[in-house]
């Protein structure tokens, strides 16, 4: 009735409705939208502020994870899309995808299992697992300070190299379009990974995976002829060059490739398997830095 005795020229005036109701409707859009409704009068502004919209739009089981505080929920909501907080003993990092709400994780290098030659090394409860085809002397565990976690794996010399990585579903935002990441970068140029293909994959663990070919360098071989006997030159592909076989530079300053994609249904609890495999073997690899594997929803899905 008052939206009625309200209604004018441009239609009904929905300010005169409750701010309780307000937040009703708006709790069922987006997190865009609710900012953009903000601006629409104060009871708007009220009402699209308040801790029962934005109750809605952080993941209903964030409370065990989340630590810190804030003023408002969505002054909580906002920290948790731009400052990450570590959890699982720093092995891990949670964040909060800006245009939806839906969670994003990245699995850190330090969280992994290392074999070497059949033999155990180290073995835990761990996320991310690193093979390589010797000892620890192999890999490194240094300190970067663009990295969000305490140690990151720097990769010494090997010959062949594999990285799988698995999550629970349960971790991850229901009926939600996820794609996995690695996120990585090199030392120096001179590295080995020049054209060396790597098959990838990410689905869950029991289904059928589809698996491709990417590159983990940046680099492609030049079409120029240098003449028999002559190593191949390669050159580094243009900012806006390059497709998702080649990786693509982050904001943080890392590199990432994406390895696949996966959906997540309602109620579904199973383990989501990401992998990265040499393909070939037969060449020294050095100089690679991992930071972990991320799990975000793909284009904002």
């Amino acid at each position: 009735m008052a939206v009625a005795e309200a209604k004018g020229r441009d239609g009904p005036d929905f300010s005169v409705l409750p701010e309780g109701c307000i937040a009703t409707v708006v709790s069922f859009t987006s997190p865009p939208d609710a900012c953009r409704l903000a601006s629409v009068s104060s009871i708007f502004k009220s009402a699209c502020d308040s801790d029962a919209v934005w109750a809605s739009f952080l993941p209903p089981d964030w409370r065990p994870m989340v630590s810190r505080s804030a003023s408002s929920l969505k002054e909580l909501y906002f920290s948790l899309c731009d400052d990450p907080v570590l959890v699982g003993d720093g092995k891990m990092s949670f964040s909060l995808d800006r245009h939806n709400g839906k969670k994003c994780i990245i699995l850190s290098a330090r969280a992994l299992s290392i074999t070497g030659n059949d033999r155990l090394i180290m073995r835990s409860e761990r996320a991310l697992s690193i093979t390589r085809d010797d000892t620890q002397s192999y890999w490194s565990w240094n300190h970067m300070p663009n990295s969000r976690f305490r140690e990151v794996a720097e990769l010494i010399k090997v010959s062949w190299l594999e990285i799988r990585g698995t999550i629970s579903s349960r971790m991850l935002s229901p009926r939600t379009l996820y794609a996995a990441y690695l996120v990585f970068k090199f030392t120096h140029k001179r590295n080995g990974f020049q054209m060396r293909a790597f098959e990838v994959g990410a689905g869950f663990a029991g289904y059928e995976v589809g698996k491709r070919s990417v590159y983990l360098s940046r680099t492609k071989r030049s079409s120029l002829w240098y003449g028999i006997n002559r190593p191949p030159v390669y050159i580094p592909l243009e900012s806006d060059e390059g497709d998702d076989s080649y990786p693509k530079e982050r904001r943080d300053g890392w590199l990432e490739i994406e390895l696949g994609e996966f959906l997540t249904e309602d109620g579904q609890d199973g383990e989501v398997e990401m992998s990265v495999v040499d393909a070939k073997g037969n060449r020294c690899l050095v100089a690679l830095v991992v930071e972990g594997i991320e799990i975000r929803p793909k284009d904002g899905k």
